[in-house]
C-alpha cells in the first residue's frame, strides 16, 4: 500500500538518516537500493516544502525510474550513501522534450565538481539515445548555480516564472530567501521549424529571441478567435500555482479563463500557455491580459510546436528578488516586467 505524504515526513522526521563527509563519489544510473537515500536527500534539502509527494517515498522513487518518464542520475559513496541527483524526466505536452533538472547534493560535498559531474553524465547520450527535440530545464533565481550549469551546457534562457515556487524552509542557507522565481532554458537538439502567429506587442522580442538561438520560423498573419476553447489544468498545491493549457483558443476564451481560476481559488499564481501556432493567438494574448495575465516568455517546441508562456500573480511580484546571471536574462526579466506595469488597470 503507498503511504500518504503526512505518513513519509512522519518517517523522514523520525529517521532523517546522517552521511559522513569526505567519501568518495561515484556518479551513475539510479539503482534501486538508491532510493530510500534519494527520499533522504529531498528530505535534506527541501524539508517538508517540496511539492511532489512521490519524492518522499522509497517504493514511489523506485517505481517512477522502473518507466520510461524518469531517469535519474546519482552521486554516491562507496557506503551506498545517495549525496546528490540529478535526472531527466517528461513534464512537456510534447514527448519528445524531457526536463533535466532536480539537481541535489548536500552542503558537505557541494564546491568541487560534483554538479558539472553528475549533469554530464545525464546529457552524454540519453538525448540522442531517446530521440529527444530539446532537453527542458529550470533554474532557481535564489541563487546563481544553476544558471552558471545552465549556460556550461548551453541551455538559455526563453521565459521567466515569476514567483512560482515557495520560500525554501525556514533557516535554509541555500538561497536568498522569499518566493522563487524560475528560469525556463532549452537546449535545441532537433529544431522543427513551422509557422507562428507573433502578438503584435512581443513580436519584436519573440523575434529576436528566434533569431538569437538560430530557431527557423515563418510568421503568419493573425486571425480570428472561433469555435470553443480545448484545454487542460494542471496543478502544484505544495507551490499554490495552477497552469492552464490552451491547445485551441476560441471565442470563449475569457470564460475559460474564468471557470479555471474560479476553480482554483487563493492560487498565489496562475500560469497560462497558448499556442503560438494557432492564427487566432493574438487574440487569445489580449483576451488573456484583460485578465491580468502578462508575459513570461517563450516555450519552443512546448507541444510540438511553439507556446506563448503568461502569468498572473495575486500579489505585486518583487521584481528585486530574481538574482540572474546573464544579460539576456536580465533583458527578459525587464520585458516581464514593463508588460507587467502596463496592464490594464494599473
Amino acid at each position: 500500500m503507498t503511504r500518504t505524504r503526512k505518513e513519509n515526513l512522519e518517517r523522514l522526521r523520525a529517521n532523517p538518516g546522517t552521511v559522513e563527509p569526505g567519501q568518495s563519489v561515484e556518479v551513475g544510473p539510479f539503482r534501486p537500493e538508491d532510493a530510500e537515500g534519494v527520499a533522504r536527500l529531498y528530505f535534506a534539502i527541501y524539508g517538508e516544502n517540496f511539492p511532489l509527494d512521490y519524492v518522499y517515498d522509497p517504493e514511489q522513487i523506485a517505481g517512477a525510474n522502473a518507466g520510461p518518464d524518469l531517469h535519474q542520475f546519482v552521486a554516491r559513496t562507496q557506503a551506498g550513501d545517495v549525496v546528490g541527483m540529478t535526472a531527466l524526466f517528461r513534464v512537456a505536452p510534447n514527448p519528445n522534450i524531457m526536463e533535466s533538472g532536480g539537481l541535489m547534493i548536500l552542503p558537505a560535498y557541494r564546491g568541487g565538481t560534483l554538479t558539472v559531474r553528475m549533469t554530464k553524465a545525464s546529457l552524454a547520450t540519453l538525448p540522442e539515445e531517446l530521440g529527444l527535440n530539446a532537453v527542458f530545464g529550470q533554474s532557481v533565481c535564489d541563487h546563481l548555480i544553476s544558471q552558471k550549469l545552465a549556460r556550461h551546457f548551453s541551455s538559455p534562457a526563453y521565459a521567466l516564472e515569476m514567483e512560482a515556487m515557495p520560500p525554501r524552509p525556514e533557516g535554509s542557507t541555500d538561497g536568498i530567501g522569499g518566493k522563487i522565481s524560475l528560469l525556463d532554458e532549452l537546449r535545441i537538439y532537433r529544431d522543427v521549424p513551422h509557422t507562428v502567429y507573433l502578438p503584435e506587442r512581443f513580436a519584436g522580442f519573440l523575434a529576436d529571441l528566434y533569431a538569437k538561438h538560430g530557431l527557423e520560423r515563418s510568421f503568419g498573419a493573425a486571425g480570428p478567435a472561433s469555435g470553443r476553447t480545448r484545454s487542460g489544468v494542471t496543478t502544484m498545491d505544495g507551490a499554490s500555482l495552477a497552469k492552464l493549457l490552451v491547445d485551441e483558443p476560441g471565442a470563449d476564451l475569457g470564460e475559460t479563463i474564468d471557470a479555471f481560476e474560479g476553480g482554483h481559488p487563493g492560487r498565489h499564481a496562475y500560469q497560462l500557455q497558448l499556442p503560438l501556432a494557432h492564427p487566432g493567438l493574438s487574440a487569445a494574448a489580449e483576451t488573456a491580459r484583460e485578465h491580468g495575465y502578462f508575459f513570461g516568455g517563450l516555450l519552443p517546441l512546448w507541444t510540438g510546436t511553439d507556446v506563448l508562456l503568461l502569468q498572473k500573480l495575486t500579489s505585486d511580484p518583487d521584481f528585486s528578488l530574481p538574482l540572474l546571471l546573464t544579460d539576456e536574462a536580465r533583458e527578459l526579466m525587464e520585458r516581464i516586467r514593463s508588460d507587467w506595469a502596463a496592464l490594464p488597470g494599473r
